[in-house]
């Protein structure tokens, strides 16, 4: 498989992750990014580093921003802590939202036994404060789709607090959605319904399009 490149410099590249592939590598020998990427610039003559900047889970497509030294990993980490990194995602998920626009606030604990988070009070231990700000652009079948930008970036974020305002992300087993196909929206085996379609670093803009929403014949 080939890296879907849509923008490349001398210090980073911004790269399409199809759903089923793993970010970075792990015990298995699935398919990974990084992998992937090293081997585009070994076959370049370059020098294989590679740094994930933004992550994205395996059932999820869109933009990953990767780094191509070290100096420039800081630097990319350094804008997103400065909010001159901004992601937006667009997701489908179950029901119709009543309110058209608005903040998701919760507090998240991670379990690392089983790969999952869940909604927790504020002083539970563990627990991160969590936002997102939403907004429904479009419904599909007894479908809500929705344009999404975190405001902070928790493990599942976006699955959890959508999945706890009974809302699952359509495909997503994990957090209660009851089917991977649902009408006419077009998802590969095993994908949710959710992609990172677009960022901006350092004022520049990169976009794609969710793949989900193309509509089944």
């Amino acid at each position: 498989m080939k890296p879907d490149i849509i923008y490349e410099d001398d210090g980073m590249i911004i790269c399409r992750k199809p759903a089923g592939v793993l970010a970075q590598g792990s015990r298995s020998f699935d398919a990974d990014m990084v992998s992937m990427l090293m081997t585009y610039r070994r076959k370049k003559g370059e020098d294989t580093y590679i740094g994930v900047i933004n992550r994205l889970d395996r059932p999820v497509e869109g933009l990953m921003v990767f780094a191509k030294s070290s100096r420039d990993a800081a630097r990319l980490n350094r804008l997103m802590q400065q909010d001159t990194f901004n992601k937006t995602y667009i997701a489908v998920v179950w029901g119709c939202i009543d309110a058209v626009e608005g903040t998701l606030t919760d507090y998240l604990v991670k379990d690392a036994g089983n790969n999952t988070s869940h909604v927790a009070s504020e002083g539970e231990p563990g627990a991160k404060r969590a936002e997102l700000n939403y907004r429904v652009i479009g419904s599909l079948d007894g479908m809500s789709v929705v344009r999404i930008q975190l405001v902070t970036g928790r493990h599942h974020q976006i699955r959890v607090q959508f999945a706890s305002r009974g809302h699952a992300l359509v495909g997503d087993a994990k957090y209660g959605s009851n089917s991977n196909i649902a009408g006419r929206l077009v998802l590969a085996n095993g994908q949710i319904a959710l992609c990172a379609c677009a960022v901006d670093v350092a004022g520049r803009h990169y976009e794609t399009e969710p793949s989900f929403l193309k509509i089944a014949e």
